[in-house]
């Protein structure tokens, strides 16, 4: 990673999304690096076979994108 952007009006933010499976109790547990991040697994869509462990995930990423918000403001580059 690192170096310049090609796209100097981009922002790059990462977030690691931690995902624990219990084998034994099948329970799934999300958690975010991010606080203001949350995280919501579907519990419907769990398919949990022999051969994989299918799942969704939604997450709210409003903080963000107030972060994306405030950079466009102070950079008074809003890409308009």
């Amino acid at each position: 990673m690192g170096g310049e952007s090609p796209h100097p009006f981009l922002i790059h933010l990462n977030m690691i999304l931690n995902i624990n499976y219990n084998k034994t109790s099948g329970l799934i547990t999300l958690s975010s690096d991010e606080d203001e991040v949350t995280t919501e697994l579907n519990q419907n869509s769990v398919l949990d076979s022999d051969d994989s462990l299918d799942f969704e995930v939604a997450l709210d990423l409003s903080a963000y994108q107030e972060l994306f918000n405030d950079e466009i403001l102070e950079n008074g580059n809003n890409n308009e």
